[in-house]
Formats: C-alpha cells, sequence, structure tokens
C-alpha cells in the first residue's frame, strides 16, 4: 500500500479519534508516532491512509470537530 500524509499534530488523543472515525467510515489510517520519547512536545504525529482514500479522509477530517 502507498500511504499518505492527511493529518499531523502533537496530540495524540485527536489522531486516535480520527483513526477510529475514518475506521467506521470504511477507512483503513495507520498513526506514525515520531515524538521524541523523553520530550513528548517535540515532534509530530502523523496519520496516514491509503492514496485511494486521501480525499475522503481530508473531507471527513474536515468535518469533524476536535
Amino acid at each position: 500500500m502507498n500511504w499518505v500524509k492527511v493529518y499531523s499534530t502533537n496530540n495524540l488523543q485527536h489522531i486516535e479519534l480520527l483513526r477510529h472515525i475514518l475506521k467506521e467510515n470504511g477507512i483503513d489510517a495507520i498513526v506514525m508516532n515520531k515524538q521524541d520519547s523523553i520530550y513528548v512536545t517535540i515532534g509530530e504525529i502523523d496519520l496516514m491512509v491509503n492514496t485511494n482514500d486521501v480525499l475522503r479522509s481530508k473531507k471527513i477530517i474536515s468535518e469533524t470537530k476536535l
């Protein structure tokens, strides 16, 4: 699969919530946590989806209130 980043933040709870919402809509997503293990405020967490799901995922994410 070709994975594409559709959302990035430093808040793991937001990413997990969005991943769950995408899954409920039939979209597989993975989380890539690039945060420092000691200083969690350093680094980003990316939400990745298959290239075929990018547009639909971005629409769902934009409609989600965090």
